[in-house]
């Protein structure tokens, strides 16, 4: 009697778990519940190189302050900062003309705007980013290598408001 109330029980409600099964699946693909608001800033570009950020908007244009403390036990040569959304459809222009020297345990800041339209006013975006720079380890002479080294990273960052 017992196997049979079972497989009663699974027929009648079965179909029902399963259909509660497929609409769970699609709400959470859909995004819909996803809390913008329980995601933390984050600013990874390994451990040598740890930033803090601030992204804010200003004159219709949004404007991110990067500050990286430069871990390496050596001096390095900043050539190029190049953060752009995940999609890929807008960036950061950070202003480097020529490459910036920052000490080892030195902390340097870089100030870059988004093209295009600014990111919403408390709204949470992507980015990824790529950061070259030339090793100045003293192994390799009195000045900085010829060779540009890369180290890619992610950043998560909220428009605070102003």
């Amino acid at each position: 009697m017992k196997g049979q109330s079972g497989v009663e029980y699974l027929t009648t409600y079965g179909w029902a778990i399963f259909v509660l099964l497929i609409i769970i699946a699609v709400i959470v693909s859909s995004g819909v519940l996803t809390p913008n608001y329980l995601i933390s800033e984050e600013c990874a570009f390994g451990n040598n190189l740890k930033c803090n950020l601030a992204l804010v908007n200003t004159g219709g244009q949004s404007k991110l302050t990067l500050e990286l403390f430069n871990g390496f036990p050596y001096k390095i040569s900043v050539k190029s900062i190049d953060i752009q959304t995940e999609d890929g459809t807008q960036r950061f222009i950070f202003p480097i003309t020529a490459p910036i020297n920052v000490s080892s345990g030195a902390i340097q800041t870089y100030n870059g705007s988004l093209s295009g339209p600014p990111v919403p006013e408390g709204a949470t975006k992507r980015f990824r980013g790529n950061i070259t720079y030339y090793s100045c380890a003293p192994e390799l002479g009195p000045a900085c290598s010829n060779v540009t080294h890369s180290i890619t990273g992610r950043i998560i960052a909220k428009v605070i408001p102003q």
